[in-house]
């Protein structure tokens, strides 16, 4: 409280300021209530607050200073009472006075009039006892101050009204939880009735309050509030907040209610018959919809009063806005199911003059169709959605320019932000969009179906039309049902007509889908209330709406060829009900314009989305459809049509339909609903626009759910009841018998007339599909059920009918008999997993049907051979399906199936008929040993291509088309044959052992069926496994039972019905019969049958190999694999010539094979197919001749089958193709690879291996073209001169392909192959290995290597190509350590290394060949460098391990290695480069270096070591060319590229430093006596020439001689004399004074070992040594003269006299070996002095002495000093002490 003290003593301080003088009653009033204050200060513990409102001295000053009229004191003095209030700080006695106080002051300014408003709230809040007249007084002030004209006096007044009001009848509520006794109550009223209610205060305040506002904003005089008058529209809000906030006080009240039925509904009823401004109207309908919605039950007639008065005002002569107000009211009432219930069950259902809910429905209907354009509708009526539905997706009222359309329904655009009802702060109407109206009509529509659905759907479950009410409360339930259904049979025309309407309109997606979402709940509720009629009407409009028109010709002229004549018509629903020939039309049997208008059709948002809601109704109500199945699954059947089966025209392809233009697409994105064609093409093509829109994933969402649903409906079709099952399969059979024309007759008989969509489809029939997927679902309802046998007979009959019609297409014929077929097998299933067998019922009934469909198409076929194969067809393949599951039980009968299966596939054996000519004109050729069985019948196969004839006569095409009629029976023909050889097998006897080779080897050669001949071939592997699996199960028992094999038991023909089946000799005839039925199909016409049958065939013979004996591998060689092989080679060349004969009349070539499928160009030719089948052959042969060489080696005629084989790959390599000749090595290959186990083997065998080794050779000799044609020829023959007349007939292929050339285009591969297998041939040979095979050896592989011809070549820079890695490794697996050989491997790889830069010789003559850069070669390809290098480091290896053959030097191969490695040494920078991608990037001049380096040293020795027994040719020879690349090395006149840093030409720099040092160390040591005098001079020279450091560039001139340069000079100076030209240093500095001091050092004597060599270099050295010397000291002096006394810049001087100091300096240090200088002259009387003093070792300084005289005026000190240094030494040499 001392806030409240502090406040009011700063307050009363002001006051007294004020007041002091003018009045000082205040003062005196203000100064006691402060003392007053003052005095509870003083007493603690006191409420000030309880103490003030004791007494009114409080109150006094403050109402003292409001009298004074004054607006300082009254501001003060109001702040203070409401400060008072607060506090209740004033006695209840004072409220009054303070009132009125308020009253007085309320004329002053704003300011004042604010806070008495302020004032009045919390008064009347913190003293609820305010009642009766002080209550009016309160409301009184703020009612007056309500009818202010400043607007916020006028505000804040309203608002503290309203808070008053409701605060009053907030006491009431509170007095009503209070308990208070009814006898309490003293005040009495009297209302209308005459009745006298006592009430208690606050409820009398309320009713007397409540009442005048009602008389007042009637326009009368109150009772209570003593006020004049009211605004209409503030009354009017009082009443609605007081009814809004406390509508539960009017009901529970009489006195209130009373008020409502005498005042309030009387006046609203009488001013909804005036014509009352938007304010009124507005306040008056908001008050009517809470007596409607709150009151209903107590105001019953006077609600119908109002709904009948508000339908009326729907009309449309009344205002937009007074329209819509009521339209929100309507909008709200229909919301509420329970008001809408109640509105039916009091009115209507009542027999009364007014039907108010169904006047509200016909309301509402007839609203919306008003104005039809204005919402985007173009009829009226339900009619209409089927003729603008398709053409319309949901409305988008902004498009990408962001315009707004008009026309349409959007929950943007057709709506308003605050509701009109809600818009109290308008004086006037607001803007209301015009459709605005139509909106709410919808929603109000919506409302009503959801509503209904709300009371019934619960109760029911989906699929039942049973009650889930169980409870007691069913009697309730059943009574609510029963108004439900009332009102449904009321509501539906009218909800009908208008939601169809509004279907048809422009409406956005929101809005669309909730209205289809009320018209589903509708639909339900009439459904599962047994409406039969509604329910109808709305599933067809539904229908209707879910799928569009579809037009075929703008034109309207329909023709089809089942029609037969033309119907003017747009659609096809029309043409159809015009045509009586047909009630379904094949969309492949319409005009192509006509296929592209059904193709453009599309399903639209709406279209999808109304498809979606008809499925989930017929989910919801399937055990109750009955009859009207068919109307829904006729309109399911044509969405599937359109949407999963969607057509493609003639002519186009599916990319062709799914482009559309940009503009299409730009205006499809829109989705407007105008209905006009650019609209509704866009929209039809935006399905298949390239780049999908929202709305096109939406499309996409919308087709996924759809595919969904129909699925999920046919499912639920197993939880039917067997009534509603037979209803739904009858619907089934009725609309497969309109597409087929088949009779159908139904106990539900339906009119044709309730037929109303279009008969279209696109190759198969929906029907048909389900009635499949129906049973095969519910089997057991089929199968078990009370009605099987009717359900059964209804679905199956129609079935076999259809398929047996002669009007059904063909396509859904073959549709009808898979049906059958999968129902079939499915019972089947179905009751051997339930019951584990089957009954004689069940059998009997699926027996029936099959022989309904066999023998119904035996009959036809009888008369028209081609009618209905494919029921036939169908038949068969259904029994061999039953078959697979009680097969077991057949136990006889075979025989007469194989044969039956194989006179069906005798007939498809052979080639196109149309190539017969072309088999006569080779009929010659052919052999009379042919492998293949001629039929004489052939059949008809169209061809496009090329065709061979095989060696049998039959002849191969690439391409087959046109399929014979009997290929469908051939197919299910050989499923049985399959059938019987997987799971029978054990059944058979051995003569149907043989029909069943001879019929599996019938279909293996059919022409038919490609993948059938294959699998035939498959399953003779199988039947091979089983005869051998047998055959040694007999043997166990019988092991010495004699099993050779006659000829005469070679038939397949030939029955074996005699042979024992327990002897295993019957099981080695069939066993071989197989093998020949398997080499007879090897030579088929086709490619991939015969590989095929080749893959069998030795797969066959490998898998039993182990278990053969001698007899039947001895059959098999000579009976099976070489007669194949030459039967194979004999086709090929037959093949070739017929192919190279036809490509003249046939010069199109086909690239596609016998299916039709894209041919590999690797196989697009008859001779590439022929050599795929002949590597097959070779490869196999040779894999049985290496993997069982120790079974067949004893056999009595091995060598002469070895020898045989041999040839053929000899043959097969040099006169084939790349392909066969790889292959013919990597199989010679396979036969010479031993494993190391049969060393025994190996060594019997010697002979065949040499002559293993004899083929090899002649291949080689063949590839390069080396030998002459006699050799070959007798090398050729010489294998089968002894063995000619028993190999006549299996020779025939060697004999026609001899006069074959060699191929000239042997592979890389291929030679690499050819090289890598000799490593395996020498393992066989290697004892016998002479050297002369050792020659001729690498006389084949140095040819093979430098094969020029082949197609491509292998990069070969950073490794060596795999023919060169194969090379040396053949090279490297000789025995080195026989006697010769390593001469001779050296030699050619010397050669090797030279390949890089040389072209290769020709014809095995070296010539003078000189480098060639790569660019400029014949054969640019091959580079050889990796080759070089490796051959390098090989060569040098080789070469340290066999330095001590003396051949080595006597045949020159030293030389020529050290030629091979100067070779790059010499080209040096051009070399070319050594990588390209690889890590080691040493240029190939180093690593010839390296080698040459790593050779010199150990090579020079034993050279030397060998002395006289090398010839002094061969020695020379090696030294002069060790000079020569030396010489060519060190003066290399090649340039280092322009992009070498200096770095690397440091690290060249250095590595030729490093040449030097082992010259003067390992090199020169060797130059001994035979070593010619001017081969040393030429070293000298050379390193002479390496020692110049600079060059002059205008006294130099260069004098060509003999190629070499000659400098001009006089006298000894030969470099430069008197000159000032510009000095050029060379780039190689530090070699050249490394090269100076090599001159140093040869000369020195610093080295004691070799004196003799070290004074012989010497003496050649010493002249050029002081040459030198004497050149660099004279020209030195000649020049400082010319220069004067300037500088010696670096580039003139200053090289030259580094250069003189080095020399200065070396020669005071050298001292020369003894006797090395000797001057000759012609004086015989010379100076003995002089020979002395040349002889010693400072021999050179006295040589050098007159040149250093007269350099003794230089004036250079450095150069001084050194001059006098060596007169020094050469005074102390002479004995002369220096001064």
């Amino acid at each position: 409280m001392s806030g409240l003290t502090a406040f009011l003593q700063t307050e009363l301080l002001t006051l007294s300021s004020e007041a002091r003088r003018k009045h000082p009653e205040i003062k005196e009033a203000a100064e006691r209530l402060s003392v007053i204050l003052r005095s509870f200060k003083e007493r603690p513990g006191y409420s000030i607050a309880n103490e003030l409102a004791k007494t009114e001295d409080a109150l006094r000053p403050f109402v003292l200073a409001c009298e004074t009229k004054q607006v300082k004191l009254v501001t003060i003095a109001i702040g203070c009472i409401q400060k008072l209030i607060s506090f209740h700080a004033i006695p209840e006695t004072s409220v009054r006075t303070i009132l009125r106080t308020l009253t007085d002051i309320s004329v002053h300014g704003v300011e004042i009039q604010l806070k008495i408003l302020q004032t009045v709230l919390p008064l009347l809040n913190n003293y609820r006892s305010v009642h009766d007249d002080i209550l009016a007084e309160a409301l009184l002030i703020c009612f007056r101050l309500q009818d202010s004209k400043i607007v916020v006096v006028n505000n804040t007044a309203a608002a503290t009204l309203r808070q008053l009001v409701i605060f009053v009848f907030d006491k009431v509520a509170k007095e009503d939880t209070m308990g208070l006794e009814k006898s309490d109550a003293n005040q009495q009223v009297e209302i209308s009735t005459g009745e006298k209610i006592k009430l208690h205060p606050c409820a009398k305040d309320a009713y007397y309050l409540f009442q005048d506002l009602c008389l007042l904003t009637n326009g009368d005089h109150p009772e209570y509030l003593r006020l004049n008058h009211l605004s209409k529209t503030f009354g009017l809000e009082l009443i609605e907040s007081v009814l809004t906030n406390h509508y539960e006080l009017f009901r529970e009240h009489k006195e209130l209610s009373a008020i409502l039925k005498e005042r309030v509904c009387p006046m609203f009823i009488k001013n909804f018959s005036e014509k009352n401004e938007f304010p009124q109207t507005m306040r008056l309908t908001r008050v009517v919809y809470i007596l409607i919605k709150q009151f209903s039950e107590i105001l019953v007639m006077e609600c119908e009063i109002f709904l009948s008065m508000f339908v009326k005002i729907l009309e449309p002569e009344n205002p937009l806005w007074l329209r819509v107000l009521v339209m929100e009211v309507f909008r709200g009432v229909c919301s509420d199911a329970v008001l809408t219930s109640s509105i039916y069950n009091w009115y209507d259902g009542q027999n009364s003059a007014t039907n108010v809910f169904r006047d509200m429905i016909t309301g509402f209907g007839r609203l919306a169709t008003e104005k039809p354009q204005s919402i985007g509708a173009h009829q009226g009526g339900r009619e209409s959605a089927e003729y603008s539905s398709g053409n319309t997706g949901y409305a988008s009222h902004a498009n990408q320019g962001g315009s707004v359309t008009s026309d349409g329904l959007s929950t943007s655009t057709s709506t308003m932000r605050i509701q009109c009802i809600d818009q109290l702060d308008k004086a006037d109407p607001p803007t209301i969009p015009d459709t605005y109206i139509y909106y709410l009509a919808l929603l109000c529509l919506n409302s009503i179906a959801d509503g209904l659905a709300g009371f019934a759907l619960p109760r029911f479950s989906p699929g039942s039309i049973k009650s889930q009410e169980k409870t007691t409360a069913e009697e309730t339930t059943n009574k609510d049902l029963t108004l439900v259904t009332d009102m449904a049979n009321v509501a539906w025309p009218g909800l009908l007509a208008a939601m169809s309407f509004y279907l048809t309109a422009n409406l956005d997606e929101d809005l669309f889908q909730s209205t289809m979402r009320s018209y589903q709940n509708f639909t339900n509720v009439c459904g599962v209330l047994n409406l039969v009629t509604p329910r109808d009407a709305f599933l067809t409009n539904l229908c209707r709406n879910s799928i569009p028109i579809i037009p075929l010709l703008s034109s309207g002229y329909v023709t089809t060829p089942a029609m037969g004549k033309t119907n003017s018509s747009t659609s096809i629903n029309t043409t159809l009900s015009l045509s009586g020939t047909t009630t379904a039309v094949s969309f492949t049997d319409l005009p192509v314009h006509q296929q592209q208008a059904v193709a453009n059709i599309t399903l639209n948002d709406k279209n999808l989305y109304s498809l979606r809601v008809l499925l989930n109704i017929t989910m919801f109500l399937s055990s109750t459809l009955g009859s009207s199945w068919y109307l829904v699954l006729e309109t399911l059947q044509l969405a599937d049509f359109l949407l999963f089966n969607r057509p493609v025209p003639k002519g186009t392809s599916a990319s062709a339909t799914g482009n559309t233009s940009t503009a299409a697409s730009s205006v499809a994105l829109r989705r407007t609903l105008t209905g006009s064609p650019a609209s509704s093409n866009a929209i039809n093509q935006l399905t298949s626009n390239s780049q999908p829109s929202n709305n096109q994933m939406m499309d996409a969402d919308h087709i996924t759910i759809i595919s969904a649903s129909f699925n999920r409906l046919f499912e639920n079709s197993k939880y039917l009841d067997n009534e509603s099952f037979i209803a739904f399969a009858s619907a089934l059979c009725r609309m497969s018998s309109e597409v087929t024309g088949t009779p159908f007759s139904d106990d539900q008989s339906l009119s044709k007339s309730k037929s109303s969509r279009a008969k279209i489809f696109n190759g198969r029939s929906f029907a048909v599909e389900k009635l499949e997927y129906i049973s095969t679902l519910d089997m057991g309802r089929l199968i078990n059920s009370s009605s099987s046998k009717k359900i059964w007979d209804l679905i199956m009959s129609h079935l076999v009918a259809t398929a047996n019609y002669s009007s059904t297409p063909a396509s859904i014929r073959t549709q009808c008999c898979d049906a059958i077929s999968d129902i079939i097998l499915t019972a089947m299933n179905y009751v051997l997993s339930e019951y584990k067998q089957v009954n004689e019922d069940t059998q009997t009934r699926l027996l029936l049907v099959l022989n309904q469909c066999i023998n119904y198409s035996e009959e036809t076929n009888q008369q028209e051979p081609k009618t209905f194969s494919e029921v036939q067809k169908m038949g068969l393949e259904t029994l061999n399906n039953l078959l697979q599951t009680s097969g077991h039980s057949f136990t006889c009968g075979w025989g007469i199936i194989f044969d039956m299966l194989r006179h069906v596939a005798v007939c498809a054996i052979g080639p196109p008929a149309d190539q017969h000519e072309e088999e006569e004109d080779q009929g010659q050729e052919t052999d009379e040993n042919t492998l293949v069985e001629k039929t004489n019948e052939r059949s008809s196969i169209d061809t496009t291509a090329s065709s061979i004839v095989t060696g049998g006569g039959s002849i191969m095409t690439t391409t087959t088309a046109g399929p014979k009629p009997a290929t469908g029976l051939i197919k299910v023909a050989f499923s049985s044959l399959q059938l019987i050889c997987t799971d029978f097998l054990s059944l058979l006897s051995p003569d149907c052992l043989r029909q069943c080779i001879a019929t599996l080897g019938s279909f293996g050669m059919q022409s038919d069926d490609l993948n059938i001949s294959l699998t035939a071939v498959g399953l003779l592997w199988n039947l091979s496994d089983f005869i051998q699996t047998r055959r040694m199960e007999i043997k166990k028992s019988q092991p010495d039972t004699d099993e050779t094999i006659d000829k005469d038991s070679m038939n397949i023909d030939l029955a074996l019905s005699q042979e024992d089946d327990s002897n295993p000799r019957t099981y080695s005839i069939l066993w071989m019969l197989l093998l020949l039925q398997l080499s007879h199909t090897c030579i088929d016409w086709r490619p991939e049958v015969r590989n095929g049958a080749n893959q069998t065939l030795f797969r066959t013979i490998t898998m039993n190999g182990h278990i053969l004996g001698p007899c039947l591998w001895d059959a098999c060689i000579w009976q099976v694999l070489f007669p194949l092989l030459d039967s194979i080679k004999m086709s090929s060349i037959r093949a070739s010539k017929i192919s190279n004969g036809s490509k003249a009349s046939s010069p199109t070539a086909n690239d596609r094979d016998s299916s039709g499928f894209m041919l590999h160009h690797s196989r697009d030719t008859a001779d590439k197919q022929w050599d795929e089948t002949k590597v097959l052959i070779l490869t196999g042969v040779s894999s049985i001749f290496s993997d069982f060489l120790p079974n067949l080696y004893r056999l009595k005629h091995f060598s002469r089958a070895f020898r045989l084989l041999l040839a053929h790959l000899e043959d097969s390599c040099l006169r084939s193709s790349q392909e066969v000749s790889l292959a013919s090595i990597k199989s010679f290959k396979t036969i010479v690879t031993i494993s190391e186990d049969f060393k025994e083997l190996m060594m019997e065998l010697s002979e065949l291996w040499r002559r293993a080794w004899y083929t090899w050779e002649v291949i080689g000799y063949g590839i390069s073209q080396s030998m002459n044609a006699d050799d070959l020829a007798q090398k050729k023959e010489s294998p089968l001169l002894d063995d000619e007349p028993e190999l006549q007939s299996l020779t025939l292929s060697l004999s026609c392909s001899s006069a074959a050339p060699i191929s000239q285009d042997f592979t890389q591969d291929t030679l690499t192959s050819f090289v890598g297998m000799f490593t395996d041939l020498y393992r066989l040979i290697s004892d016998s290995f002479s050297l002369e095979d050792v020659s001729s050896l690498l006389s084949v592989l140095r040819n093979v290597m430098v094969y020029s011809t082949s197609p491509q070549y292998r990069p070969d820079v950073d490794h060596t190509s795999p023919l060169q890695e194969a090379v040396l490794e053949a090279v490297q697996t000789l025995d080195m350590n026989v006697t010769g050989v390593p001469p001779l491997v050296l030699a050619d790889l010397a050669e090797y290394m030279t390949l890089a830069f040389l072209s290769p010789p020709e014809d095995g003559r070296n010539k003078n060949r000189g480098y060639i850069p790569p660019s400029q070669r014949k054969f640019s390809t091959v580079t050889y460098i990796a080759l070089n290098k490796k051959c390098s480091s090989l060569v040098a290896n080789l070469f340290k391990l066999h330095a001590n053959v003396l051949d080595l030097y006597t045949e020159g191969v030293f030389e020529r290695m050290i030629g091979a490695y100067g070779l790059p040494m010499k080209l040096k920078y051009d070399c070319p480069p050594s990588y390209k991608h690889g890590d080691d990037k040493t240029p190939l001049w180093k690593v010839a270096t390296d080698g040459l380096l790593q050779v010199l040293k150990i090579g020079l020795e034993t050279l030397q070591n060998f002395g006289e027994e090398v010839p002094t040719e061969r020695f020379v020879g090696v030294w002069r060319t060790l000079v020569d690349i030396l010489e060519g090395s060190l003066l290399s006149p090649s340039s280092p590229p322009e992009n070498m840093k200096i770095e690397e030409l440091d690290v060249d720099e250095h590595f030729d430093i490093s040449v030097l040092n082992v010259i003067q160390n390992d090199i020169v040591i060797y130059m001994g006596t035979r070593v010619p005098i001017e081969v040393i001079e030429k070293l000298v020279n050379v390193i002479r020439e390496s020692s110049r450091l600079y060059y002059v560039e205008d006294t130099m001139t260069e004098e060509k001689e003999d190629g070499k340069s000659r400098i001009l000079a006089s006298d000894r100076s030969s470099d430069i004399v008197g000159t000032t030209g510009t000095i050029v240093p060379v780039m190689k500095e530090s070699f050249a004074y490394a090269s100076l001091m090599t001159l140093f050092t040869l000369c020195s004597a610093e080295k004691k070992d070799h004196l003799e060599v070290r004074k012989r270099i010497a003496e050649v050295a010493i002249p050029v040594l002081l040459e030198r010397c004497e050149i660099v000291l004279k020209n030195y002096t000649a020049d400082e003269p010319l220069l004067g006394r300037c500088p010696f810049p670096r580039y003139l001087m200053g090289v030259r006299k580094e250069e003189m100091l080095f020399f200065l300096k070396q020669s005071i240090q050298l001292k020369l070996q003894e006797n090395i200088l000797t001057i000759t002259t012609g004086d015989d009387n010379q100076n003995i002095v002089k020979q002395l003093l040349l002889s010693g070792p400072r021999a050179h300084l006295f040589y050098l002495y007159p040149s250093l005289c007269s350099m003794i005026t230089c004036e250079d000190d450095v150069v001084v000093g050194l001059i006098r240094e060596c007169l020094q030494v050469v005074g102390l040499e002479m004995g002369l002490a220096p001064v």
